[in-house]
């Protein structure tokens, strides 16, 4: 788990400096094999160019009709998802289906099951091994497919996607792309609608339903996402709490602080009073670790983001893309901030003070009660350390925001250079709510088990996870929009109207070129 942890501060050190994007495409197979039937219900920018995990040129060959031994599941349950569909379960028996997958700075933002190899221990551990490999082996087992994970890029996979179509000797049967490169995937052509489909049902748990409606626009679905990744979760930005800085470790008050995110009234305002209630100056100049501070936070500018503040999205009554990041609710916010008592918070990579860049330093060593950063690190192993949810601007918001990486996170989609897409439909199902049932609950159990306070784990499944947004203007830059958000209180003043009258025209002008591919789509 330590050497996990270093890998991810790493890359998100990198992710978080560097804003440019790109990658050369190329393609590597990595097949793997992997026992129990699972019993779920079924409920009706640029970014860092940096070396991928393989060198090799793409050289896919369109699959045989190979697969591996078909065996009966011990056990059917009735209420399982492919027990509903046991007419068809056998259609593909003997098929090899390709999965495209994109490869990043580091094995933790990769699909997993291509770093996984049986007989190694991977950096996500035994336990999260064992489901990759149990998952792989049901699914084999149970429907008499192969599944053949492709390590097709890096990063850009519409230069794969381009590539592949061009070949006579290529085809990818699902495709699990950034979420940065949704909108050059739908604007090449490349992938079907998935839409009022026969086997996908997006209201199905295992889907992450409120991601499905971001990405829905003129009718069209294009991408779905849910269980079959935990880059998003382990990216998901929270608040550790360094517990002995509540009123000395009191055990009332840190309920207090759980208790109010159960009701939902844990709001910035409340932040800011236990910030203030934290914050102290011990005097001593030449004393790095002068002050206590009540939160630390890398860019106060993500506020936007913690407040469900996103650049673009969908007009319901339309359909179309629109700008969002006008909302009333950016004045509000900016209010907020400005009006608060400004020496409770701690900005590391901008300075305050005598502070320097030692964020995780100062967490550590019980210098700063609120911590700002992604949920994969381990803090929690140790009981003095809790996590909550970034609080709610206020209780009439409704419901926590919890923004991850979008330039990491990832969606499925089907290409038009699939085998059959049927088959890729079916089996965009299979591998959603298997990833759920394996490979999520193996990543729950290893969260448990880090966990030394079982509020912390409900923080965690309950509002956490749940609650995960996404900007899909920050994922894609909307003509550098973004700029807003990190310069619009500056200086201690609110200058959001004045830059977006800036920014506004160059994001105007992408949003049509959205529109335009999205609504014209056809079928083939």
């Amino acid at each position: 788990m330590k050497k996990l942890t270093a890998i991810l501060l790493a890359t998100l050190m990198l992710v978080s400096i560097f804003a440019s994007c790109g990658g050369n495409d190329e393609t590597t197979t990595t097949e793997i094999s992997t026992t129990e039937a699972p019993t779920t219900e079924v409920p009706t920018t640029e970014i860092p160019t940096t070396e991928a995990l393989t060198t090799e040129a793409p050289t896919t060959e369109t699959p045989t009709t190979e697969a591996p031994t078909t065996e009966t599941p011990t056990t059917i349950d009735p209420n399982a998802p492919w027990s509903s569909k046991t007419d068809v379960r056998d259609t593909w028996k003997g098929k090899t289906l390709n999965v495209a997958c994109s490869t990043w700075v580091s094995e933790i933002y990769c699909v997993l099951e291509l770093c996984v190899k049986e007989g190694e221990e991977s950096i996500f551990g035994t336990r999260i091994d064992n489901a990759i490999f149990e998952r792989q082996k049901f699914v084999e087992n149970t429907y008499g497919v192969k599944l053949n994970f492709l390590n097709a890029t890096k990063v850009n996979m519409p230069d794969a996607l381009e590539k592949a179509s061009l070949a006579e000797n290529i085809n990818y049967d699902l495709c699990i792309p950034r979420m940065m490169n949704a909108q050059s995937i739908v604007a090449g052509g490349y992938v079907y609608d998935l839409a009022n489909r026969e086997f996908i049902d997006f209201r199905n748990s295992y889907y992450d339903e409120n991601l499905v409606k971001i990405y829905t626009a003129h009718g069209h679905t294009f991408f779905a996402a849910g269980g079959f990744s935990i880059v998003e979760k382990e990216t998901a930005s929270v608040l550790f709490v360094n517990k002995k800085l509540l009123n000395d470790g009191n055990e009332k008050e840190i309920d207090e602080l759980y208790n109010l995110v159960r009701e939902d009234k844990w709001t910035f305002d409340r932040l800011v009073t236990y910030c203030e209630a934290a914050y102290s100056d011990n005097g001593d100049a030449n004393d790095i670790f002068r002050y206590v501070h009540g939160l630390c936070c890398s860019d106060l500018s993500s506020y936007f983001d913690y407040f469900g503040v996103t650049q673009a999205g969908v007009n319901k009554a339309t359909g179309e893309w629109q700008l969002t990041i006008n909302d009333d609710k950016v004045d509000d916010i900016i209010t907020a901030i400005l009006n608060s008592n400004n020496a409770i918070w701690c900005k590391p990579y901008s300075g305050y003070g005598s502070w320097v860049a030692s964020d995780n330093h100062g967490f550590e060593r019980d210098k700063i009660l609120f911590y700002n950063t992604t949920l994969n690190h381990t803090y929690l192993e140790n009981e003095d350390k809790g996590v909550v949810p970034f609080p709610m601007l206020n209780e009439n918001q409704g419901r926590y925001y919890v923004p991850c990486i979008e330039q990491i996170a990832t969606l499925m989609c089907i290409p038009k250079i699939t085998q059959d897409r049927v088959m890729s439909e079916y089996f965009m199902d299979v591998l959603c709510w298997t990833g759920e049932e394996y490979t999520m609950k193996a990543y729950i159990e290893n969260k448990k088990d880090q966990c030394k306070d079982d509020a912390d784990i409900e923080m965690i499944t309950e509002y956490i996870i749940p609650n995960i947004s996404y900007d899909i203007g920050e994922a894609v830059g909307w003509g550098k929009l973004i700029d807003i958000k990190y310069d619009s209180y500056r200086g201690n003043k609110n200058n959001f109207d004045l830059l977006y009258e800036e920014k506004a025209p160059k994001a105007l002008e992408i949003i049509a070129e959205w529109n335009a591919a999205w609504g014209g789509y056809t079928e083939e």
